[in-house]
Parts: C-alpha cells; sequence; structure tokens
C-alpha cells in the first residue's frame, strides 16, 4: 500500500490485515480512501496524550484555577500596600 500526502510523497509497509481492515472501512464509506483513513488514525493517536501529560495539565489546570480569584496586578499591589501599612502600624 503506497500513501502520499500533499506535502511530502511517503510509502508505507503494512500488514495484510491492516490494509484489508483499511480497505473495509472505505467500503463501508466511513472514509473515502485509504490515505483519508490513516490520517485520521494518526490524528487521533496524536491527540491521544500519554497519561503523564494529562496529569501535568490537570495540575497545571487547578494551580490556575487557585489564581482565576478576580484577582488583578493592581488589586495585588494594592493588596500589598494594605499589608505594609497594617504591619507599620499606621493603620
Amino acid at each position: 500500500m503506497s500513501v502520499t500526502e500533499d506535502v511530502q510523497d511517503g510509502s508505507l509497509n503494512l500488514p495484510e490485515r491492516t490494509v484489508a481492515q483499511l480497505n473495509e472501512l472505505v467500503r463501508n464509506g466511513r472514509f473515502k480512501n485509504q490515505q483519508a483513513a490513516v490520517a485520521a488514525a494518526v490524528e487521533r493517536l496524536y491527540a491521544d496524550k500519554p497519561p503523564h501529560l494529562n496529569a501535568r495539565q490537570q495540575a497545571f489546570a487547578r494551580l490556575c484555577g487557585a489564581l482565576r480569584l478576580g484577582s488583578t496586578r493592581q488589586s495585588l499591589r494594592d493588596a500589598e500596600c494594605e499589608r505594609l501599612d497594617w504591619e507599620s502600624g499606621q493603620r
């Protein structure tokens, strides 16, 4: 089986079983051709990130969620000034 892309030409040697499965997907109308089926499979595999990346992204989202409290640079500056005033006993 040969697969060519718009940008770069290439070929793949696939097991007969895989080629038969590709042909069945095309016959059943799932994909317009073998190239579309292979491209869809690669995109799906690429989109499925390894578990450690998902865990990192979830941890990062949790961390960012802690910062979504309506804080702005100005509000943080104001809070720091209030803290310094309080600590200096001016309030």
